[in-house]
């Protein structure tokens, strides 16, 4: 059984996208650091690589993802693994998880 690396966690943020495939927006429902699943109406092919912008709720600007690849489509749904971030946005990023991370597990205790 495969092992994820980074820690995971359930969000409804706004995220977009563009690549050769076209454009769209759609809302993310898993989050890690190395990427994300995420729901569009926008027909996008798995193998497909993306520009991708996430909208974090606790920050003023999307985090950028240059390059991320298409992993896996089921309906509306669909899994990206982010290849190329600049270090900036990766930091704020995994500050965002962590943060929500934190807050999961102050609730169940």
């Amino acid at each position: 059984m495969e092992k994820r690396r980074e820690r995971r966690v359930l969000v409804t943020d706004p995220v977009s996208f563009a690549g050769k495939s076209g454009t769209g927006q759609g809302t993310t429902f898993n989050l890690s650091v190395d990427g994300c699943a995420l729901e569009s109406g926008q027909a996008i092919a798995p193998d497909s690589t993306l520009e991708i912008e996430l909208s974090i709720p606790t920050q003023k600007n999307p985090v950028k993802v240059k390059r991320a690849k298409v992993t896996w489509k089921a309906g509306n749904g669909m899994g990206v693994q982010f290849l190329n971030m600049d270090e900036t946005s990766k930091a704020r990023l995994k500050q965002y998880i962590d943060g929500l991370s934190q807050e999961t597990s102050e609730k169940d205790a």
